[in-house]
């Protein structure tokens, strides 16, 4: 199952984290970044979903379960690189970003 932290805002030790970006800017360049394609294809759609069951906002975590996450490893890499999400410090745990949001408020 998924969890989710209440904590829109971490901040993470610069000293951790030699030559990378934290959370929040990470989360703001992939929320200025927008999609070059409109179309979201069903793996996608079954990411966003999830993160509306648990009624994910921008910068809230979502733990993905480990026994589904394996099966959705190039769908979250494709929605990365769109930038529709972005990866949390946590094993398994993505944030929305606001494209991300506005595409899960889309889908039906």
């Amino acid at each position: 199952m998924a969890r989710t932290s209440k904590s829109p805002s971490r901040k993470v030790p610069t000293s951790t984290n030699k030559g990378k970006k934290s959370g929040e800017e990470l989360l703001d360049s992939a929320s200025n970044s927008i999609t070059t394609s409109n179309s979201i294809t069903a793996g996608e759609i079954r990411v966003l979903k999830i993160f509306r069951q648990y009624l994910m906002t921008p910068g809230r975590m979502l733990c993905l379960s480990n026994v589904g996450i394996d099966s959705m490893q190039a769908v979250l890499r494709k929605m990365i690189e769109a930038g529709l999400i972005v990866p949390d410090d946590f094993k398994g745990a993505y944030s929305l970003t606001r494209s991300g949001y506005e595409a899960m408020n889309r889908i039906g």
